[in-house]
């Protein structure tokens, strides 16, 4: 039987990352070097602060509530065997925190989905995918497990669970995409946009999760983030989670993805991001990208193949039966 621990990590200036977690996680990545990881985070924070405090249509002297966040790591293990416990994904706790009335406001959980099994996916079978070369089974069952697993860990899904309250992620869209602006708005989350042409891998991906996808590009945002979430299950959020959501994402995508989210340009009626424009602003904090996607991945997706994949086969084979 399928086993799910929960570790909660305050993440704050004291953060160190733990070995379990993947190098390419947003708050892991930014806290990987000590000479910089205090600054890092502090300055993290500080443009998060300042962007939410601007939301709530505060002075901007004022920073009247901050930003507290937790990373809330899943380890995953079958009975019966005599395994390490896996981290099959890492998620955040956000809450806001009042500094006038000390009361503290929970925010959302989600914002970023960190998991092995979505690197071994993507960077191991998907381009068999596209490239015509994987099997028949591989095809019809791309993201299927990672797509259970996920859902598992929520009550309403399973009496294993973890959740009570179902995440919301808010991703960066796609270079590889063309969006069109739409008619319709929402008082938070502001302009609606819709993606063009086929259901892309990532949305088909999420899709299995449970998991459908809107793009919205806020007010003092120069792009639309993608944002995944259960059906029916985002725009009816309290303003103030999707204030939090979106200070937190679009602050770290400046960082992760400058070309797009710190662009001098915003969105038009027609949208195709790129990751090679020049016009845009970067931030204090350094990002690797080159690193990423040339070595940590690959070696995140042979890490969960050694260490989940392959030991738990035939009962992950078993697990995706059940579900089917």
């Amino acid at each position: 039987m399928l086993k799910f621990q929960l570790i909660r990590t305050r993440f704050d200036d004291n953060y160190i990352p733990n070995h379990n977690s993947r190098k390419t996680t947003n708050l892991v990545n930014l806290s990987r070097n000590p000479a910089t990881r205090k600054h890092n985070i502090n300055t993290l924070f500080n443009m998060i602060n300042k962007r939410l405090n601007a939301y709530l249509l505060l002075p901007k002297d004022e920073e009247r509530y901050k930003i507290e966040i937790d990373i809330l790591t899943t380890l995953a293990w079958f009975e019966d065997f005599d395994l390490e416990k896996f981290p099959i994904s890492e998620m955040l706790d956000v809450n806001i925190f009042d500094t006038h009335t000390n009361e503290i406001i929970q925010g959302p959980i989600g914002l970023n989905l960190s998991s092995y099994l979505r690197d071994y996916d993507f960077n191991i079978i998907l381009p068999k995918i596209i490239n015509k070369e994987a099997t028949k089974e591989e095809e019809e069952t791309f993201g299927l497990l990672h797509g259970i697993i996920y859902q598992m860990q929520y009550k309403d899904f399973s009496y294993i669970g973890l959740f009570d309250t179902r995440a919301i992620m808010a991703i960066s869209v796609s270079s590889n995409r063309t969006y069109t602006l739409t008619n319709k708005t929402h008082p938070v989350l502001g302009l609606n946009y819709a993606e063009n042409g086929e259901i892309s891998h990532t949305a088909n991906y999420l899709k299995k999760m449970g998991l459908e996808c809107s793009y919205y590009m806020a007010s003092d945002m120069c792009s639309p983030l993608a944002f995944y979430h259960q059906k029916d299950d985002l725009e009816n959020r309290d303003p103030i989670q999707l204030w939090a959501l979106i200070s937190v994402m679009d602050t770290i995508q400046k960082i992760y993805r400058p070309e797009i989210y710190a662009s001098n340009q915003t969105a038009g009626d027609i949208f195709k991001p790129s990751l090679h424009q020049s016009d845009f602003s970067r931030p204090s904090i350094y990002y690797d990208r080159e690193e990423r996607d040339d070595s940590l991945i690959s070696q995140q997706a042979e890490f969960v193949s050694n260490n989940f994949l392959k030991p738990y086969k035939d009962v992950l084979h078993a697990l995706i039966n059940d579900y089917s």
